[in-house]
């Protein structure tokens, strides 16, 4: 369920012509004063709303590859392609094999997703205040790398049953979660935390160092101060195939920590896997790791931006509970009317014609301040 409400304000976000920028006027007698939507600073609960959607939406769209990529990173898929992975997990467990663990990596990932980025956006305000501008790009990168401290508290255990369920050590959530607290006890949910750590803090580094530096550079080379869409989805593209290829070693060992034994630490499984299959053996699962990343890079830091440029234009409350006098906007068939403001010399009045009368005298209007319907426009 949690993962449905996800993707649910995901998708709402993204489609719901409420809250686009630009409206057209409404065709109507009456005129109407349009307004230019304003932006406003978004809180961190709402970057962490933005992020958690916005990740969540992502990996559930390349999760398949994703599985592919783990059975190449193991010792039973040692060898094989992206293709013949696929058909082995397909034989295996039919379609819905490819979907394993799908359930616990949305949910975490996008909660880690929300303590990411409201860490980074928290930390690049931060930056933007104190650092000089010259020095920003480098600090960006260690912001990163803490985002993701923040957030692999939530990400550790999710993906150690993710991967878990794909290689079909556990059968489900229900039935792994009591499995390991009763083999492991707690430390259990954090097999593998340092293979995580030194993978993934690199990898975020990367990510959204490589992500934002590259659009300024971009951004600057077009004489451009604001990017759209496109610069967005080309930025995430870029950094999503340059840190998935730099960081598949990294990703490789961390798979054989969570999901393989005889191990004795990162170091330990990173000597014995060179030995076994050499240098070669690091970068099992690589491509498949690129095909993941570049496309879900490219999805989710876009939809992030998209998420969050739409959140910054919509109004913090959406029902006003302002005393009629103040002047709002009614909606009619047709259009709206903007009812004037007595009060107020700037406002344009209302025109004697179309649907709406003219305002109300002021004291009139003040003592229909407890009724229901206190404007002085009727429909």
């Amino acid at each position: 369920m949690k993962t449905f409400n996800i993707l649910t304000i995901a998708l709402f976000l993204l489609s719901n012509p409420s809250i686009n920028a630009k409206k057209t006027a409404a065709k109507s007698n009456v005129v109407a004063i349009q307004q230019k939507p304003t932006t406003r600073q978004l809180s961190s609960a709402e970057m962490a709303i933005a992020g958690a959607a916005a990740t969540a939406f992502g990996v559930a769209v390349m999760h398949p590859v994703d599985t592919i990529k783990t059975l190449q990173q193991t010792t039973s898929g040692a060898g094989l392609n992206m293709f013949q992975a696929g058909a082995k997990i397909i034989n295996n467990g039919g379609i819905g094999a490819m979907y394993s663990g799908l359930g616990p990596y949305v949910t975490s990932d996008g909660c880690a997703g929300a303590f990411k980025f409201a860490t980074y956006e928290w930390l690049k305000k931060v930056i933007k205040e104190k650092v000089p501008e010259e020095h920003q790009g480098k600090v960006i990168f260690a912001a990163a790398a803490v985002a993701f401290l923040a957030s692999s508290v939530v990400l550790v255990p999710g993906e150690l049953l993710k991967q878990r369920l794909q290689m079909g050590q556990i059968t489900s959530v229900r039935q792994g979660i009591p499995y390991i607290f009763q083999k492991e006890g707690i430390r259990g949910f954090y097999t593998g935390y340092s293979g995580v750590c030194l993978r993934d803090v690199p990898y975020t580094m990367l990510e959204l160092g490589v992500y934002d530096n590259f659009k300024s550079m971009y951004l600057k080379f077009k004489n451009r101060t604001e990017s759209n869409k496109w610069d967005d989805l080309l930025a995430a593209a870029v950094s999503g195939g340059i840190t998935g290829l730099l960081t598949a070693p990294l990703d490789n060992i961390k798979t054989k920590l969570t999901v393989e034994v005889g191990y004795n630490g990162f170091f330990d499984c990173l000597s014995k896997t060179v030995k076994s299959g050499g240098m070669k053996a690091l970068f099992a699962g690589s491509v498949a790791r690129v095909a993941w990343l570049m496309p879900f890079t490219a999805i989710y830091l876009p939809v992030y931006e998209i998420i969050k440029r739409r959140m910054e234009i919509m109004p913090v409350a959406t029902v006003s509970s302002t005393p009629p006098s103040r002047g709002r906007a009614i909606a009619v068939k047709g259009g709206h009317i903007q009812q004037p403001n007595p009060f107020y010399r700037n406002n344009v009045l209302m025109p004697g014609g179309g649907r709406g009368r003219a305002p109300a005298d002021p004291l009139k209007s003040l003592q229909m301040k407890s009724q229901r319907f206190a404007g002085s426009a009727c429909f």
